[in-house]
């Protein structure tokens, strides 16, 4: 019901904030363009890397090193590239924040990311800035050492902000994700509204008469 809900939580790489559409669109942003061609095999070496700097297995930097032989790039410009994936604040974001914290609830944000994108979430002069500094709590897989959909990162929310399962609503843009906070008893919405998700998320709110 409605008025069980405790907690909000926001996923943010295509709930609060725009991404890149795909490798080569991130290459077209940072300027940047591979020497050989890139294999399923390099892509996939690629994602175990992304997944290891997502929970924090490895040292700063490191990820931009140990990528750029399989992306046919130097380490400044795998940087480049993982600068360029993020695209800036979705439209109605910060009125969406400040409306469900004008309603009393208790809010966060829950992704799945690393240090360099997570400083620029944080920095209100960067581009990529988003108002997280309004959000009660903030968890990011690379500082909880987990990742979604694992059920222990679901589980330190719920322990850190003492809120039950079914008093969490949780919006996600990944399926496999919301599948997995489902599982712990979660209520979640799919993010499907890929130019203005603020509009689909506070329309969800409204249904629900939570603002």
């Amino acid at each position: 019901m409605p008025n069980d809900i405790q907690l909000i939580c926001f996923d943010l790489g295509g709930v609060l904030i725009r991404l890149c559409d795909g490798w080569d669109h991130a290459f077209k942003r940072a300027g940047v363009a591979p020497v050989k061609p890139i294999t399923d095999n390099d892509i996939q070496e690629v994602i175990k890397l992304v997944h290891l700097e997502e929970v924090g297995a490895l040292a700063p930097g490191q990820f931009f090193e140990d990528a750029a032989p399989f992306l046919g790039l130097t380490a400044d410009e795998t940087k480049a590239m993982s600068d360029a994936w993020l695209c800036g604040a979705f439209p109605g974001i910060d009125a969406l924040i400040d409306a469900v914290n004008a309603a009393g609830h208790t809010t966060a944000c829950l992704s799945n990311t690393n240090d360099n994108h997570w400083r620029a979430m944080n920095d209100p002069a960067h581009a990529n800035g988003l108002p997280l500094h309004k959000l009660h709590h903030r968890f990011a897989s690379q500082l909880v050492k987990e990742r979604k959909p694992n059920p222990a990162i679901y589980q330190h929310v719920e322990q850190v902000t003492d809120t039950p399962p079914g008093a969490i609503l949780f919006f996600d843009d990944s399926k496999e994700n919301l599948d997995a906070a489902n599982a712990r008893g979660w209520q979640t919405c799919h993010v499907t509204d890929p130019d203005d998700p603020a509009s689909q998320m506070t329309a969800h709110l409204k249904g629900m008469n939570l603002i």
